[in-house]
């Protein structure tokens, strides 16, 4: 069937379906859905992953409060990419889905300001047509003290946009703040269209030229930096650095990731402990201030500045930005600490470096929670190149050895004896039935593994070892514990049909599955570390070993389940201790024989036990290669 359309009518239809698409680019500004997570709402489209073209600069990296700085987004100069829509807000670092402060100038004719959680703390565009730098003026807010960076979503057209264009970190000081790191600001007007200045170092455009600290670790200064082999690329999550000239000991400290602070500390031996430490604290109204502390084994207060003197140090410079903390300083080279003499010129000394991002109180810094690490052997510091760090070879071989046991050795022990007493019946090893033969082996093997793994790490902490909130620390020792016991006890069971047998039955099962359980979220713990520097994504190694142990038992346990009902009410194979009210077995099963589908458990068994020491083997090659972010990165092209 044909269908006539009227000239007129037809004209109508084919000028609404071409204004449809234009209808859904937000023309006049970004829609207010866009004030939570700074998206478009371009349909289906997705942000782009490539580096983006544009970058957003700010005139200071320390405003007061209530203070206003110029804030400026375009893209470099010599590479001009125009901009068709954005939309700008301040975020605070600490909580990033806070917006803060508000717009009080903007060019008039291209943007407006607009209202997500405070009025005028979003800026916009009010037109679709192409844009060249643009600037504006953010008040900070009277109420607020800390770090903020100012984020976008810029689109250069209706189906590419970048989201995350980030700016250098900015601290919201005090009313009385000295600003130390203002900028030129910029003579032009709120609609200026010339090019922003362009740092030459922004990461994600040109090649990153390495930061002040870096430079001259090869052949002028002594550097030590955490993870190993980070100073080269100029990644560190901390760093140290010592300049000598004559008997004037400059020190540098750095530490990425917004810490709260950073402190290099001298040594006498590896550990942390009688140790004379140097911190630079950010403080909470912004001000960045250099202390001296002494530090404690392993009791409180751990950390104290009461005991060592302050006036040994001296503060030259410092700075907070894009979440790296800087100080630089000197020391005297001779000084006197707890009664303790350091002579820096005549001794040697290990370095420390620590980082965290909290403080248990205002006179003391918080755990270590971005990085630690100390250097493997007593330096001169007047030496110059970079320092290697302290042999993790006793971490490492106890947590392989933790891994082998509660994720292999123990999960096949275990699993044996639920749900295979009642196949390979008749045959022996070692004049006891199969399944006990090889329970006994992998229970064996795990307590061999767990009380070695044991001795290692009390060897390598010199006893308990504090783990700052992670609770890895006390279900090891709980684990350890339970493990222990369990041979003892098993040694001394009651005969089968005994009164006592029941309690040795209970005990037995429910020791035996909790310090499993326990091993395996004690491993978890231990992901989040920072000493066992593990990639994030362990876990999943991890939670996909659980799922596919936890499938394994639900099937074994159905089988078990349809092989007892298919001879009769009573259970000969679902558990292992089918026997935990104590008393005699029925004589009227036949137990001369395996029970129906052994076959099918045995095919089972089959597949469980690689799987099981596939990836006992994967989490142990984690922690014996780790740090492999590097290694990871390069395979995946990242």
């Amino acid at each position: 069937m044909t269908i006539k359309m009227l000239p007129r009518k037809r004209n109508i239809i084919f000028a609404l379906l071409v204004l449809v698409p234009f209808s859904e680019q937000y023309s006049s500004g970004a829609p207010p859905g866009a004030c939570e997570d700074q998206l478009p709402r371009h349909e289906s489209i997705v942000p782009q992953s490539s580096a983006p073209p544009y970058l957003i600069l700010t005139s200071s990296a320390q405003v007061r409060q209530g203070d206003t700085l110029n804030v400026t987004i375009g893209s470099p100069a010599g590479a001009p990419v125009p901009i068709g829509g954005f939309l700008l807000q301040a975020r605070e670092i600490q909580n990033p889905d806070a917006i803060v402060g508000k717009f009080v100038s903007v060019p008039a004719t291209e943007t407006h300001v607009t209202t997500c959680a405070k009025p005028n703390d979003t800026v916009t565009h009010s037109s679709p047509a192409d844009k060249g730098a643009l600037s504006f003026r953010w008040q900070a807010p009277t109420d607020f003290l800390g770090g903020v960076e100012f984020r976008a979503t810029v689109a250069q057209s209706y189906a590419t946009f970048w989201k995350g264009v980030e700016s250098p970190l900015v601290e919201v000081v005090t009313p009385d703040t000295e600003i130390t790191t203002q900028m030129a600001q910029s003579t032009s007007t709120t609609t200026a269209r010339a090019p922003p200045v362009i740092m030459e170092n922004k990461p994600k455009l040109t090649t990153q030229k390495l930061d002040e600290i870096y430079q001259g670790c090869a052949d002028t200064k002594l550097c030590f930096g955490v993870p190993q082999n980070c100073i080269e690329k100029g990644d560190c999550k901390a760093i140290v650095a010592v300049f000598v000239a004559g008997d004037v000991y400059t020190f540098e400290v750095q530490g990425t990731g917004n810490p709260k602070y950073v402190a290099a500390a001298l040594s006498l031996d590896t550990k942390m402990g009688d140790d004379s430490a140097m911190e630079c604290v950010r403080n909470n109204n912004g001000i960045i201030n250099l202390y001296t502390s002494w530090t404690y084994p392993k009791v409180e207060p751990y950390v104290k500045r009461s005991d060592s003197p302050q006036d040994i140090v001296q503060l030259l410079q410092s700075s907070t930005i894009d979440g790296k903390l800087y100080c630089k300083f000197t020391r005297d080279a001779v000084s006197t600490v707890k009664g303790i003499k350091f002579d820096l010129m005549n001794k040697k000394y290990n370095l420390m470096i620590v980082s965290g991002d909290g403080m248990k109180d205002p006179e003391r810094v918080g755990f270590h929670t971005i990085a630690y690490e100390s250097s493997g052997e007593p330096l001169a510091l007047s030496s110059v190149g970079t320092a290697a760090g302290a042999s993790k070879l006793l971490l490492k071989l106890h947590g392989c050895f933790m891994v082998a046991a509660w994720l292999g050795a123990s999960s096949l022990g275990i699993i044996l004896a639920r749900y295979y007493r009642q196949t390979w019946v008749g045959r022996q090893l070692g004049g006891k039935d199969i399944w006990f033969a090889y329970h006994r082996i992998f229970m064996m093997t795990t307590w061999l593994l767990t009380m070695a793994g044991f001795v290692l790490i009390l060897i390598e902490a010199r006893g308990w070892s504090d783990t700052g909130d992670n609770p890895h620390a006390i279900t090891g020792i709980i684990t350890v514990v339970l493990c222990f016991l369990q041979p003892i006890g098993a040694f001394f069971r009651p005969h089968p049909g005994t009164n006592k047998r029941i309690y040795f039955n209970w005990t037995h099962w429910l020791a035996g599955n909790t310090a499993h359980i326990l091993g395996i979220v004690t491993i978890f713990f231990a992901v989040y570390l920072q000493k066992a520097e593990l990639p994030a994504w362990t876990t999943f190694v991890l939670a996909a070993f659980v799922a596919f142990h936890v499938v394994m038992h639900l099937v074994l346990t159905l089988t078990a389940c349809v092989s007892d009902g298919s001879i009769g009410s009573a259970r000969v194979n679902a558990f292992p201790m089918k026997d935990m009210l104590g008393g005699t077995r029925p004589t009227q099963i036949d137990r001369t024989g395996d029970a129906p589908y052994s076959g099918f458990r045995r095919l089972l068994l089959g597949i469980y036990g690689p799987v099981v020491l596939l990836f006992a083997l994967a989490v142990v090659c984690l922690v014996a290669l780790a740090p492999i972010t590097e290694t990871y990165n390069n395979i995946m092209g990242a």
